[in-house]
């Protein structure tokens, strides 16, 4: 599980292939979306680990590839840069 570019690559954790997977599929997913179907949560569950995790890959992805747009969020949700 890696995303590459160029000569660079970056090794990724099942959640996070997950996570941008489901994102990509879908272009724009708001947080309940990704809640429910990539952690299998309940709609009315109030937690930030999908915040935490797209914090984390953001920044795992900026340190790599100096790319701080990868993930982006708007009022209609999550999507690829």
């Amino acid at each position: 599980r890696t995303i590459s570019y160029g000569d660079i690559s970056l090794d990724l954790t099942e959640k996070e292939c997950n996570l941008i997977f489901f994102i990509n599929i879908n272009k724009k997913v708001r947080l309940r979306e990704l809640q429910k179907e990539v952690w299998g949560y309940i709609s009315d569950l109030e937690t930030h680990t999908v915040e935490t995790h797209i914090y984390r890959l953001r920044k795992k992805v900026l340190n790599s590839f100096k790319d701080n747009d990868f993930i982006k969020h708007d009022s209609k949700g999550y999507f690829l840069n």
